[in-house]
């Protein structure tokens, strides 16, 4: 009788060990595996930053990386994909404001911890060089004479630049059509093939189109180093100075905050692979500076103060505008 009893005690035991090992593996492959959500297609300057991580975030660890691109509605459908996820710490955002502020009730930095913010690019105003518009006066005097009739090509209405060129075009009283694109490389060579007219995009992937394009304005209140000659958007306007826009797309990656606060040291440990990979890693530095992506590191309170302030921003010009959309 004792040994019956022995038996099933022994095989309680196993079968609860077996139980405890199959959790444990489950949490070992699910914390050396990271899916990075891009919300947009591909080629675009989301893509390039999510995908040049991706290659070398696992240097000097166990993390296996993977992206995945999510298209449709302006990444809406990525952003919902991302939040449904489990909040085990193998799913990464990687995202941009203005986005989450374009969104509006949709979507919250609340629903987000913040591993950093990783680049600062404020978006250049280019438009087709076989148009002849050598400045934006030229550009803003053309679209007056015809309304309706200059086409703007864009990847995502919550993109940077296409938040500020509406706000641009709505200040000056400007009426275009707007060409939507699944990412903002599509919208490029859309303008490079004669589809549209103008765009709004990153300093790197418009300097890769070369002479078929020209930029008129950056939307910053500097010019960029990388790019001196290009104006900014006050010396561009001349005396219409008073109707220009600034700001920047803060592109970053996070994760769901139910992981942050209940996984704390998971949380670090995977924070420390992005400040390594940022900070120390040449072999991605040197990659990054190559492929013009940004290598910033602020870290995860920094990083959440200052999309705060830029949410803030973006939400507040978004609501002083009328859409093109």
């Amino acid at each position: 009788m004792r040994s019956r009893y022995l038996s099933q005690r022994c095989l309680s035991i196993v079968a609860v060990a077996l139980a405890i090992a199959s959790f444990q593996v489950t949490m070992v492959e699910a914390s050396d595996r990271i899916d990075v959500i891009v919300p947009l297609g591909e080629g675009g300057a989301l893509d390039h930053f999510a995908r040049t991580a991706q290659r070398f975030l696992n240097n000097g660890t166990d993390l296996e990386v993977s992206v995945e691109n999510f298209s449709p509605k302006n990444g809406q459908d990525g952003y919902r994909e991302f939040l449904d996820r489990p909040a085990d710490g193998s799913t990464v955002l990687a995202w941009f404001e203005p986005a989450v502020a374009a969104y509006g009730p949709g979507a919250s930095l609340d629903d987000l911890t913040i591993i950093n913010v990783q680049e600062i690019e404020p978006p250049i105003l280019a438009v087709r060089s076989d148009l002849g518009w050598r400045n934006l006066s030229e550009m803003v005097a053309a679209l007056r004479r015809t309304p309706n009739r200059y086409r703007f090509g864009y990847g995502s209405a919550t993109a940077g630049g296409s938040i500020l060129t509406t706000a641009l075009l709505n200040n000056l009283g400007l009426k275009i059509v707007a060409a939507g694109y699944r990412s903002g490389g599509k919208a490029r060579k859309a303008v490079a093939k004669g589809d549209v007219d103008f765009t709004a995009g990153s300093l790197k992937a418009l300097q890769k189109m070369g002479d078929r394009i020209a930029p008129l304005a950056v939307f910053s209140h500097r010019r960029l180093r990388a790019w001196p000659e290009v104006p900014t958007i006050m010396e561009a306007l001349g005396p219409e100075a008073n109707q220009a826009v600034h700001g920047a797309v803060y592109r970053f990656f996070a994760v769901h905050r139910a992981f942050s606060e209940s996984e704390p040291e998971a949380f670090a440990k995977l924070v420390e692979a992005f400040r390594h990979m940022t900070e120390e890693d040449p072999a991605f530095l040197r990659n990054a500076s190559e492929r013009g992506v940004g290598a910033r590191w602020f870290g995860p309170v920094e990083s959440t103060s200052l999309l705060q302030r830029s949410h803030q921003h973006f939400s507040q010009l978004i609501a002083r505008q009328r859409t093109h959309y």
